[in-house]
């Protein structure tokens, strides 16, 4: 039987706006001023966890070079001067794609392991902060007992919007975020990121997408 999409979900940080690469450069270049024992790539292995988890793996890899609470506001310093210099960029076709679903009728969630108050800054400072309006649920860090990549958050998305999870597309970008979905019984998408997607993860998702003008195409061959 064909799958039916009657509403969609998208997580914030990679898939609808392109700030992972904004907070990985301001990573970056933390560690290079403060010549810091880390590599770049634990950035990775982050993309997408609770802040609970990533506190945790970010102070046993600093051990005695600086204090976590430090290092958090050096980085996040660094973060907020990028984006007040360049804003919260959507990733590309994110808001076509927010605004055509919008006008077509169709429930959208925006489902993020982020805190609410960070994703009212973040369409605040975007290019289209208006499209904010655009999505009738939101769920945040604030609103789950269980992050990602629990499937609670999404199973939360697809009740408030009234659907099935097997009527629900979701748009993912990190591990926990896909198996959270996938877990939750969703027509899953992977728009690869900075997040290390293994194969196995993969193959799990419904699809592997690399825009969001291919998101677009799949739901308008599946919309009920």
């Amino acid at each position: 039987m064909k799958p039916v999409i009657k509403a969609v979900a998208l997580d914030k940080d990679g898939v609808t706006f392109d700030t992972e690469s904004l907070i990985y450069r301001a990573f970056r270049e933390l560690i290079v001023r403060e010549k810091l024992p880390l590599e770049p790539a634990l950035f990775e292995t982050l993309v997408g966890k609770p802040p609970e988890v990533y506190l945790k793996v970010l102070g046993e890899a600093l051990g005695q070079e600086m204090a976590l609470d430090d290092f958090i506001a050096h980085w996040f310093a660094l973060r907020d001067t990028i984006f007040a210099e360049e804003g919260a960029p959507f990733m590309p076709g994110a808001d076509r794609l927010i605004e055509y679903l919008h006008g077509a009728g169709v429930p959208l969630a925006l489902v993020t392991g982020d805190f609410r108050r960070n994703v009212e800054q973040d369409f605040a400072r975007c290019p289209r902060p208006e499209l904010f309006q655009c999505f009738a649920v939101v769920i945040s860090h604030d609103d789950v007992a269980r992050p990602k990549p629990d499937p609670q958050p999404y199973q939360m998305a697809a009740a408030a919007l009234g659907v099935a999870p097997e009527n629900l597309l979701v748009v993912e970008d990190s591990p926990p975020g896909v198996l959270a979905a996938v877990e939750a019984g969703c027509r899953t998408l992977i728009l690869p990121g900075y997040g290390m997607i293994t194969a196995d993860l993969a193959a799990r998702a419904w699809r592997t997408v690399s825009h969001h003008d291919e998101v677009r195409e799949i739901f308008d061959a599946h919309r009920a």
